[in-house]
C-alpha cells in the first residue's frame, strides 16, 4: 500500500472513531444530564463539525482509491442513500396510517439503520466485483 493511501486511510479511520467516540458521549450527556435549552441545542451540533471532519477526510481518501475500490464505494452509498429514503418513505406514509412510537421510531433511532444500509452495500458490491 502507497504511504498516501495508507496516511488517508489512517486519517479517516482516526475521524471516524473520533466521530463516533463524540456522538455517543454528547448523546449519553443530552440523554442523562439536565442541561438548559441553549446548552441543549449547542451540544447537539457538537458531533456535526466532527462528521464533517469525517466526511472532509473520507472523500479525499476515495482519490488514493483504484476503480474498482471506487466503484464499490459509490455503489455501497448508493445501497445506503436508497434504502434510508426507503424506510424515511415508508415510516412517513406509515405514520400517516398509525400513530409510531417515538421510542422505537425517532431520528436517533433511524442513524444506525443508514450505516447497516451501507454495510449491507458494501457486501452486496464487494461481492459482485470479486466475483463471488
Amino acid at each position: 500500500m502507497e504511504p498516501i493511501k495508507k496516511q488517508a486511510d489512517r486519517k479517516t479511520l482516526i475521524y471516524s472513531v473520533l466521530w463516533a467516540f463524540v456522538y455517543m458521549g454528547c448523546l449519553f450527556v443530552l440523554k442523562k444530564a439536565e442541561l438548559s435549552k441553549s446548552a441543549g441545542i449547542l451540544l447537539s451540533f457538537v458531533p456535526t463539525v466532527f462528521f464533517v471532519l469525517f466526511i472532509y477526510h473520507y472523500i479525499r481518501s476515495i482519490s488514493t482509491m483504484d476503480e474498482v475500490e471506487r466503484r464499490i464505494q459509490l455503489e455501497a452509498t448508493v445501497w445506503g442513500f436508497s434504502l434510508g429514503l426507503l424506510l424515511l418513505m415508508t415510516l412517513g406514509l406509515l405514520d400517516l396510517v398509525v400513530v409510531l412510537k417515538k421510542e422505537d421510531w425517532s431520528f436517533i433511532n433511524l442513524i444506525p439503520m443508514f450505516f447497516l444500509f451501507y454495510v449491507i452495500g458494501i457486501f452486496i458490491s464487494r461481492r459482485k466485483y470479486n466475483g463471488a
